[in-house]
């Protein structure tokens, strides 16, 4: 259902579009970011066969709500601008949020000898 052309001009008059985006785009790229670590780590936690019981259910849960999540989100950008947009903004943010966090991109397990 889509909003009627009414609120849709109160809310651009207002300045509450404007702040929407802001909002959505921040929190978006948040849950871009978020769900690539998830990952990253369940990966690891595959590998190391650590994936199991109600963590492994929880996981595949998680990651059904989010790809619906993503579908959706995606649905609403529309130019291809917007797309490359958006992705130079999750490359960017990546990049930065993980060297402040310490968590390089290029992580390889030590080698352990048996």
């Amino acid at each position: 259902m889509r909003p009627t052309k009414d609120i849709m001009q109160t809310i651009e008059k207002d300045g509450s579009l404007e702040r929407l985006n802001q909002l959505l785009s921040a929190s978006h790229l948040l849950l871009c970011q978020a769900n690539n670590l998830v990952e990253e780590a369940s990966d690891l936690m595959t590998e190391r066969g650590l994936m199991i019981g109600l963590l492994k259910k929880r996981h595949n849960d998680l990651t059904r709500v989010a790809d619906a999540y993503f579908k959706e989100f995606a649905s609403m950008i529309t130019t291809d601008k917007s797309k490359m947009d958006m992705f130079s903004d999750m490359e960017d943010f990546e990049t930065k949020f993980r060297k402040w966090a310490k968590i390089p991109a290029d992580w390889k397990p030590n080698e352990v000898s048996e």
